[in-house]
């Protein structure tokens, strides 16, 4: 009766969150999030339905099986502004369906005891999607998201599948399901209280804009507010440090810029994000990294100096960031560009 009851709270609450979700703003791009909610709204149900005949109940425990790969996408749509998603990511989460299947299937026990871990790797992967760049994020939101999803959603996950795959050989202590049910009610409350109540604009504020959505149709709605004395008098500062070259040390973080200026930390995040329109502090850095990469690789009196040289000299630890972060701007590779602007070198 218990179990049945916090099942039926977590759940009730559940279809709550992905109605709040379907209904809010459509240029945000939030499917990945509604497919997860979904897998786990059939989890929670699945004990309390009858089992049919195996074709019946694999279709029924279909969605339960994107629930680790939904989550990784997720935390990738989250977290990811500009990059799109692996494609050996694809290939790691297919194969991990396909394992779970011949585990549903029944087809032999090598494939549950794969199954298992391979979820957790995904979810692994998800979680350390989510820690990244952490520090550079500038959004407010969505580093509080970060850090729910990471503390809450994904290490509960974790803990889910281990003591699945231990009560599969050792018997299920009683009272576990009932505590299982209890923990899904309090995580998916906190979800909706937090979506509904304490920050009704966090998801929207954190998920990238959709590419093929309209820009709003009123602009003053997104403008940031006026610059009070402190923070213009900051942004002068800001301004004039990157004019002098401050984005050129290697590894520079948004902490130490913030000692470096002698400024709060938040503060500066708020201003970047906030009144310069940047949701990343290495975005930022880019801006000034390849604007001073463009002009010298145009340069023919630099034409002798290698590419890679030039990364170094503007705060890349290596090639390969730059060279990412210059085809995003350009849509060609540095060598390509210069080839380009010094055709006769």
């Amino acid at each position: 009766m218990d179990y049945s009851f916090f099942t039926g709270a977590a759940c009730g609450l559940l279809l709550l969150a992905a109605t709040r979700i379907a209904l809010g703003p459509k240029r945000k791009d939030s499917r990945w999030l509604i497919v997860l909610l979904a897998g786990v709204f059939i989890y929670l149900l699945r004990p309390l339905l009858q089992d049919q005949d195996s074709l019946l109940d694999l279709l029924i425990d279909f969605p339960t099986i994107l629930i680790p790969g939904a989550f990784w996408l997720f935390c990738h749509q989250l977290c990811n502004d500009q990059a799109p998603f692996p494609r050996w990511g694809w290939w790691l989460i297919g194969g991990e369906i396909a394992v779970d299947f011949a585990s549903q299937l029944h087809l032999h026990p090598f494939f549950y005891l794969l199954a298992q871990p391979f979820k957790v790797g995904i979810i692994g992967a998800g979680l350390a999607t989510l820690l990244r760049q952490f520090q550079s994020d500038l959004v407010a939101e969505r580093r509080q998201l970060r850090v729910s999803l990471f503390i809450a959603i994904g290490g509960y996950m974790v803990v889910v599948v281990c003591a699945e795959f231990l009560f599969t050989f050792l018997p299920t202590p009683s009272g576990v399901p009932t505590l299982h049910a209890i923990t899904a009610s309090l995580l998916a409350f906190g979800a909706c209280f937090w979506l509904l109540a304490l920050s009704p604009n966090a998801l929207e504020d954190s998920l990238p804009q959709c590419t093929r959505e309209e820009p709003p149709a009123n602009p003053e709605q997104t403008s940031p507010p006026p610059l009070g004395a402190t923070q213009s008098a900051l942004l002068s500062q800001l301004q004039q440090h990157m004019a002098t070259g401050g984005y050129r040390h290697t590894g520079l973080t948004i902490r130490e810029l913030a000692a470096q200026l002698d400024a709060k930390e938040h503060v500066l995040r708020a201003l970047i994000n906030k009144h310069l329109g940047f949701r990343n502090f290495n975005e930022y850095l880019n801006q000034y990294r390849i604007d001073e990469a463009s002009r010298r690789l145009a340069d023919p009196d630099e034409a002798h100096l290698p590419v890679l040289s030039i990364a170094l000299d503007i705060g890349y630890g290596s090639v390969s960031p730059f060279n990412a972060a210059f085809k995003r701007r350009h849509d060609k590779t540095p060598t390509e560009y210069r080839r380009e602007q010094l055709p006769s070198h």
